[in-house]
């Protein structure tokens, strides 16, 4: 099975992700709101096919979604 791409506003926020900034720190950064922060991590979970965060985070630098 095959992951359906991420959209570059998507691949903005998993790299905060994985550097460990949270919702409002991302949405300060890319001046979004917490909660379309939230979405578009849920968004991208659900490509995953992943529930939390740090599975997330595993996910991405497993299949190249972010490099070290």
């Amino acid at each position: 099975m095959t992951t359906p791409p991420i959209t570059a506003r998507e691949k903005e926020i998993l790299d905060l992700l994985c550097a460990g900034k949270t919702a409002e720190e991302m949405g300060l950064i890319l001046s979004l709101s917490p909660h379309t922060v939230r979405t578009h991590q849920a968004r991208i979970k659900e490509k995953a096919g992943v529930y939390k965060d740090t599975a997330l985070v595993s996910f991405a630098y497993k299949n190249g979604w972010v490099q070290l």
